[in-house]
């Protein structure tokens, strides 16, 4: 089926994808289960608007794609919305952990139906979370007002490579009937020794991040608390309480 085998494509064809194609993807991404619908969608298409979100995104070989949405979380027309039903809104409150909680969910959900519906009609498709890392930056090359917040890019095309499906954690460590099921050790490391080797097999981490790892080494740098991720995870803070999304 198709949500069996949707895997994230990050090489794709020049081949373009049709306005109402793209159209038709953010139809469904509406269809998601939503209360405020505070996100918005920016397709990116200036060439050098382009050429400057590689630079800030490092020439990731998935910006080949010919569609670029930039997803964003909208506080600003959120709150727009919620003053003309309410001037005593939440929104207005130091802290709002559910509706935060909430409006992220709905954009992933949004992002989901799109990634669905471009399988569907045979596009690939990969999310990357350079805005998140860099939003100050992502913010000012596209001047977006105070409010509204970049987080992920969604790529979009034909395919240019048809990899295996990537390894997922055992059903049993996700899944549990009437009460939580905690993960061994044991079985978390097992997931990884399994994991590894279907990625070594296909070479995943030598073509994509260029490194000779494997992925317990990689994901061991990925979550590294450095002093270069203290410096981007306060920047990001700062600029996510300074736009009013707080918890």
């Amino acid at each position: 089926s198709v949500i069996a085998n949707r895997r994230s494509i990050r090489l794709f064809s020049d081949t373009p994808v049709p306005d109402e194609v793209v159209e038709v993807l953010i139809d469904a991404g509406q269809r998601a289960p939503c209360v405020f619908q505070s996100y918005t969608v920016i397709r990116i298409t200036d060439q050098n608007l382009r050429s400057r979100i590689r630079e800030m995104a490092e020439d990731d070989p998935a910006l080949s794609a010919p569609v670029w949405l930039l997803l964003c979380l909208d506080l600003r027309r959120t709150r727009r919305l919620f003053d003309l039903i309410n001037e005593r809104n939440v929104l207005k409150a130091d802290k709002h952990p559910i509706e935060t909680v909430e409006m992220l969910t709905e954009l992933a959900m949004f992002a989901e139906n799109v990634i669905i519906a471009s399988e569907a009609m045979g596009l690939g498709s990969v999310l990357l979370d350079w805005p998140l890392r860099d939003p100050e930056g992502f913010s000012r090359a596209l001047g977006l007002p105070e409010g509204v917040i970049p987080l992920y890019i969604l790529c979009i095309g034909q395919p240019r490579e048809n990899p295996p499906l990537r390894p997922r954690l055992p059903r049993e460590l996700v899944y549990s009937v009437d009460r939580y099921r905690e993960a061994k050790d044991e079985e978390l490391l097992e997931y990884l020794k399994e994991a590894d080797a279907a990625l070594r097999a296909e070479g995943y981490l030598r073509k994509y991040a260029d490194l000779d790892v494997n992925l317990t080494e990689y994901l061991s740098l990925k979550v590294a608390d450095t002093k270069e991720t203290e410096r981007v995870e306060s920047a990001v803070q700062r600029f996510l309480r300074r736009s009013g999304l707080t918890v």
